[in-house]
């Protein structure tokens, strides 16, 4: 049987893909639905709406997966396995079947006539998948109950030596149940390391029973993504509610098993996104669905625990979970499943701390599998915002790659706005046409920053580039210590970038007020602790503590023009010496953005590759991008597009080839030729470390020359774990000529 996990797409530990099981196809994240005859008896199945009838979607992938458990053989029954032991000479087949454990088959949803009752006759045939199962028959339980390690060890070496020798070409998944001891997870790695070649998936049961024990679940499934083959499929079980379904798909799971919310629903649990209620509890429903407007009549009868009433129960919980996931698939289609788990997490305390433990303590696991390149709205609307992975990776790139252009006479340091990109803001515009009044032909040599929170430090040459035009927080004129410390930590980092003419100190303009204001006075103080920078700047607030005009009005604007002007006639008008070949203010405001643009996406250094024969930014034959131009003998060449939806660049073939001798962004192959449009792990030979899923990547072959651009799959930690799968698409590929024979 055909059996297959491909991972599409990514954002942090959450994957996207599909399951190939057979001839069925099924998409990931998804559920997995429990049929036995106790549920399908207990649920009334809606002929309009009717999800166990194996309906596909518009891709033509089953919606849901269905398994049931079974025990053929009695596994479970001492009498059964008694008789089965003094059968074993005769029926050694039967032996065989029976060390499968439990037995769960997993298909698309049967189908069922338009009668409700069901049949054998009625479900289709399944495709079978067998899980490893948790509960191995033969393990003495009560002889290890207070040593877990040696019951896990017996259970698998078990498998080891007797199933997976036997059925050495089938593929299994193996189920564990989380537990505190380390010790337990490390023989488990190390039993699925040694035979990953039989496993197709993990199934960790209870890994989210108990959100209390955040930070020894978080290092279980640090330590299993780290060490794990990256195309496993992920299963979560046992104990899980709808409300931490995002959660857990957040967090790398592929399949939610929806078992717990059924079985509890027979035993009259009703369950919301939001919350659990026993029905003696329960007042009035959580939800509108039909079953829980049938379920309100019963409500106020004293007898609630009815075999009618828990029925409805079950139908509630059933749909209640379907709902949920269609949520989460809806927030990955529009990109903001991180904004859709924050949402989530708000109706919980513990999860909210699970939230932040991720983003803290593992930010650099969780950062590294996120996309620069991006364009869905980022809402910061909680603390737990500051520290998004979109935000935080924006912070490091400003850090660490991005310069200013030149050697400018004067830094404008501005509050932000609501409406963006800033400069489209009326506020913006006032700023702007009173710098360039006050400026006159220096406009270009005063450089403008914007600084705002969470993101920090914007210069204005990036205010287009994801997430800065996408972000969004409550506006109330107020800070709290962290936005103001952050921000001021950002201004003094970028500040100490500047360069000046003859060491002489730079002048800063800071027109802000509140809590702008704050982090620069801040920012000046950390200045002037270090003893090369203390001197090396001039600061002066246009807005005095005192005044109460805001920075746009016309009181604020004709400060800004005061101090500019002011501190303007102060500077020399030396010419400022040349570096190298090219004359630094004499580079374009196109050139300054193309520059700052590439070194956001590809580091420090790309930039001056593509403008060092002068670029200019032509408008696209589409509105959704611009084109880039490079200068050589031949004239104008096309490198890139810059988008306007994410303000970053998509490479052309001739801007892809002039960055292959900066070695960044780089996916080698261990073959000459690319055969097909992508790259799958079995040709990797070697991949930047620093990229993120969804960079754009320039693929070269085993000797270094360059075959094609394309768009990362997978992040690196991923990809080089990765038994098989794709690794990068490929847009644009050079063509290759046949070969005479």
């Amino acid at each position: 049987m055909k059996l297959r996990f491909d991972i599409r797409s990514q954002l942090g530990f959450a994957r996207f893909g599909r399951i190939k099981i057979g001839e069925r196809s099924f998409k990931t994240p998804n559920i997995m639905v429990p049929i036995n005859k106790n549920i399908l008896n207990n649920i009334q199945i809606d002929e309009s709406f009717n999800y166990f009838n194996s309906i596909p979607n518009k891709d033509n992938f089953n919606q849901l997966i269905g398994y049931e458990i079974q025990d053929p053989l009695g596994v479970f029954s001492e009498k059964e396995m008694k008789e089965m032991k003094e059968k074993k000479e005769d029926n050694e087949k039967k032996e065989n079947e029976a060390l499968f454990s439990e037995t769960k088959e997993l298909w698309g949803i049967p189908r069922i006539s338009n009668n409700t009752t069901t049949s054998q006759n009625q479900i289709e045939t399944p495709q079978k998948l067998y899980i490893l199962s948790d509960n191995y028959p033969n393990t003495d339980v009560s002889r290890y109950r207070s040593y877990e390690l040696a019951a896990t060890s017996t259970r698998l070496r078990m498998y080891e030596e007797v199933l997976l020798k036997k059925y050495p070409d089938e593929k299994f998944i193996l189920e564990f149940t989380f537990k505190e001891d380390p010790q337990i997870l490390e023989y488990i790695i190390t039993w699925i390391l040694r035979n990953q070649d039989h496993l197709f998936g993990i199934r960790i049961r209870n890994i989210l029973a108990n959100l209390m024990q955040s930070r020894i679940i978080l290092d279980w499934i640090i330590e299993l993504k780290r060490k794990l083959p990256s195309n496993l499929l992920w299963i979560a079980s046992g104990k899980i509610l709808p409300q931490n379904y995002a959660l857990a798909l957040y967090l790398g799971f592929d399949l939610i098993d929806t078992r717990y919310i059924f079985k509890m629903g027979i035993k009259g649990l009703y369950i919301s996104p939001n919350s659990t209620k026993w029905l003696r509890e329960l007042s009035y429903p959580l939800c509108s669905c039909k079953h829980c407007q049938q379920l309100i009549a019963y409500l106020n009868n004293q007898k609630k625990d009815t075999p009618q009433v828990k029925s409805m129960v079950l139908n509630h919980n059933f749909y209640s979970a379907i709902g949920e996931l269609w949520r989460i698939k809806q927030s990955i289609a529009d990109k903001t499943l991180r904004s859709y788990v924050e949402m989530r997490i708000h109706s919980s305390p513990l999860a909210a701390g699970f939230l932040r433990t991720i983003d803290t303590k593992y930010a650099k696991e969780i950062n590294s599998r996120f996309p620069i390149i991006n364009s869905h709205p980022v809402m910061c609307i909680g603390s737990e915002s500051y520290n998004r992975p979109e935000i935080i990776n924006f912070i490091n790139r400003v850090k660490d790659e991005i310069t200013p252009a030149k050697k400018y006479k004067m830094v404008v340091i501005l509050p932000c706005s609501a409406k963006k990109p800033y400069s489209q803001s009326r506020s913006h515009q006032k700023f702007i046409k009173t710098i360039r009044k006050a400026a006159g032909k220096v406009y270009n040599d005063i450089h403008q920053v914007i600084i705002t929170s969470p993101t920090g430090v914007i210069p204005r040459e990036l205010e287009k580039v994801f997430p800065a035009a996408h972000y969004d927080i409550p506006v109330t004129g107020e800070w709290d210590a962290y936005e103001i410390r952050s921000t001021a930590e950002c201004l003094a980092d970028w500040l100490k970038k500047y360069e000046t003419e003859d060491n002489s100190p730079l002048s800063v303009i800071a027109h802000l007020t509140g809590g702008y204001r704050k982090a620069c006075e801040i920012a000046e103080l950390f200045l002037s602790r270090e003893n090369e920078y203390k001197d090396r700047f001039k600061f002066t607030y246009s807005i005095s503590q005192t005044d109460d005009f805001g920075a746009s009005s016309f009181d604020g604007l004709n400060n800004l023009e005061s101090e500019i002007s002011e501190n303007l006639s102060n500077i020399s008008q030396e010419k400022t010496p040349s570096n190298n070949s090219k004359d630094f203010n004499k580079i374009t405001k196109d050139e300054i953005i193309i520059k700052a643009t590439m070194d956001y996406q590809f580091g420090r250094g790309a930039g001056e590759l593509i403008i060092k024969n002068g670029a200019i930014i032509i408008k696209g034959k589409r509105p959704q991008y611009n084109e880039i131009y490079t200068y050589d003998g031949a004239g104008k060449l096309l490198v890139g597009r810059l988008y306007t939806n994410t303000g970053l660049i998509k490479l052309a073939p001739r801007g892809a080839e002039l960055l292959v001798p900066f070695g960044k962004h780089q996916i080698s192959i261990n073959e000459e030729d690319l055969q097909g449009t992508t790259v799958f792990r079995p040709i990797l030979k070697d991949i930047d470390p620093s990229v993120h899923p969804g960079d754009e990547m320039i693929v070269v072959n085993k000797n270094g020359n360059y075959l094609g651009v394309g768009e990362l799959i997978q992040a690196p930690p991923d990809a080089n774990l990765a038994k098989s799968g794709m690794i990068c698409k490929l847009r644009k590929k050079i063509k290759q000529h046949s070969k005479k024979v």
